[in-house]
């Protein structure tokens, strides 16, 4: 009889608690290896807070590689995270989180990397504690005669 009361218990708890740490999360990859090769990629991902009462986890991480000899990445990338928002016009206790990852790697002999990107991320908006932005683009080329090229804009507030 407790047991059932407890499990019945914890059981309630779970489902309470699913839409109070929701989160979403984008993986996008493309990837050529070998000789001769392109990787071409264009990725758009937005991601907003639902209503939960914590705030929202929003996670991207996008990344495109060209690894060997002669290969070509570019990547062309757009991200926009939403911060935690309002219930009921009241602000969200905790806030959220904006992650956006984006990588773009030409390694090897003779490789062309380039890249575009885009990331916007809204914090928290909410007088209380919480709500944090976290940007890293990265663009590599390592190897003989690589080139490496970049162009990346970041908005956080």
């Amino acid at each position: 009889m407790i047991r059932t009361a407890l499990f019945a218990g914890f059981a309630t708890v779970a489902l309470l608690s699913a839409p109070a740490f929701a989160q979403n999360v984008s993986s996008i990859s493309n990837t050529a290896a070998g000789v001769g090769n392109v990787a071409l990629q264009s990725a758009m991902t937005r991601q907003a807070t639902g209503g939960s009462i914590l705030g929202t986890a929003n996670t991207a991480d996008v990344s495109n590689l060209a690894a060997g000899v002669g290969n070509v990445a570019r990547q062309g990338v757009t991200v926009m995270q939403g911060g935690p928002g309002r219930v009921l016009g009241a602000p969200l206790v905790g806030g959220g989180s904006n992650t956006a990852i984006v990588g773009n790697t030409a390694a090897g002999i003779g490789n062309r990397a380039s890249q575009s990107a885009l990331v916007q991320q809204f914090g928290s908006r909410s007088p209380l504690p919480g709500g944090g932005n976290l940007g890293n683009v990265q663009n590599l080329s390592a190897g003989i005669g690589n080139f490496a090229g970049q162009r990346a804009l970041l908005q956080q507030r």
